[in-house]
């Protein structure tokens, strides 16, 4: 591990300093300050600590103040996450009065209106869109599962309600565990998970926290559904110590915005688990790119697309070997239709 001595903070491009400061009990300490990159506008930014997190990273040594580099990398690379997270939420959240009791971070999935998409990539290929339940694409695509399943559901009990539809590329296939593009996504969005959906496909209560929306997965060709159950990540899932039964593993992820980091599991109607569970978290493409790179990784979204709004990032791997098998980019669009109220 390499190591920086720290002088006095100058107000050169690029220098790495400390600047004296004392606290509000008048004690001195070092606060690092550095050049940070803002995700969106591009402009270089001065960027202070203070004080916690200052002395999170600084080690004082007999010759002067002293930080590692992997340290300093991880901290500006962890402020343009946040920062790039900020702008999405300022840009794309809303809290309807419906859901009051819900904190605005947790809502990431749901648009400030109604009259938008979203379109997934993989390996630089459009795999699927999906579509607010007000637009006149999601009518075509109701009758299309109704045609095997029926009314199963109150599609638009919910003007924030998605559904979505499968494209399979030879180069970006689909997403195991689905066999066919005649798949459709339906998600019940801002409503607690239903207790008779959590019977039906057996799922087990172990004390998760779910998120404000889960999705009824349609496969028009086998007649066969399946349950797509999203899981915020709080100690159950990611503090192995206390709660090893509830541990979900994960492959190793880039840096990210802590909020938007949840879960996902595909139940089958006979309660069996699919192999493959998604992550998934709000990072820059800068920071997405720089982590596919380094695992040998496809990042997903072509380079024409790449200053469109990502607002997250999605990797499927296999629950036993952590293999990553599909990295996804997720795309909101707005469109020309009025609001659907």
């Amino acid at each position: 591990m390499s190591k920086i001595k720290l002088t006095k903070y100058t107000e050169e491009f690029g220098n790495i300093g400390i600047n004296p400061d004392v606290d509000e009990n008048d004690k001195p300490f070092n606060r690092i300050s550095l050049w940070v990159q803002d995700p969106i506008t591009k402009e270089n930014l001065r960027y202070e600590w203070n004080k916690t997190d200052s002395g999170i990273i600084l080690t004082e040594e007999s010759d002067g103040t002293y930080v590692e580099t992997k340290d300093v990398e991880y901290y500006q690379k962890l402020w343009e996450a946040n920062t790039y997270q900020e702008f999405l939420t300022l840009s794309t959240l809303i809290r309807p009065k419906e859901t009051d009791t819900y904190n605005i971070e947790n809502n990431m999935a749901v648009p400030k209106s109604t009259n938008t998409y979203d379109e997934v990539y993989v390996n630089k290929k459009l795999v699927r869109t999906d579509y607010n339940i007000g637009l006149w694409q999601s009518d075509k695509l109701i009758k299309e599962v109704e045609k095997v399943f029926g009314k199963d559901q109150e599609w638009k009990c919910n003007r924030f309600n998605i559904i979505g539809t499968y494209q399979e590329h030879d180069d970006a296939p689909l997403r195991p565990p689905y066999t066919n593009v005649k798949t459709y996504s339906w998600y019940n969005v801002f409503l607690d998970v239903p207790t008779e959906t959590l019977n039906a496909f057996k799922v087990p209560n172990v004390g998760y926290t779910y998120k404000e929306w889960n999705a009824i997965k349609y496969n028009t060709v086998t007649g066969k559904k399946q349950f797509k159950l999203v899981i915020a990540d709080t100690e159950h899932t990611s503090n192995y110590q206390k709660h090893p039964d509830t541990f979900i593993p994960r492959p190793e992820v880039p840096i990210y915005a802590p909020t938007t980091f949840f879960f996902a599991k595909i139940f089958n109607e006979d309660g069996t688990e699919a192999d493959e569970y998604d992550v998934f978290f709000t990072t820059t493409k800068d920071i997405m790119k720089e982590f596919c790179k380094e695992k040998s990784l496809n990042f997903p979204v072509p380079e024409s697309r790449e200053d469109d709004f990502i607002w997250i990032y999605g990797l499927v791997y296999d629950k036993n070997t952590l293999e990553i098998k599909q990295v996804k980019g997720y795309i909101r669009y707005p469109t020309d239709q009025g609001e659907w109220l």
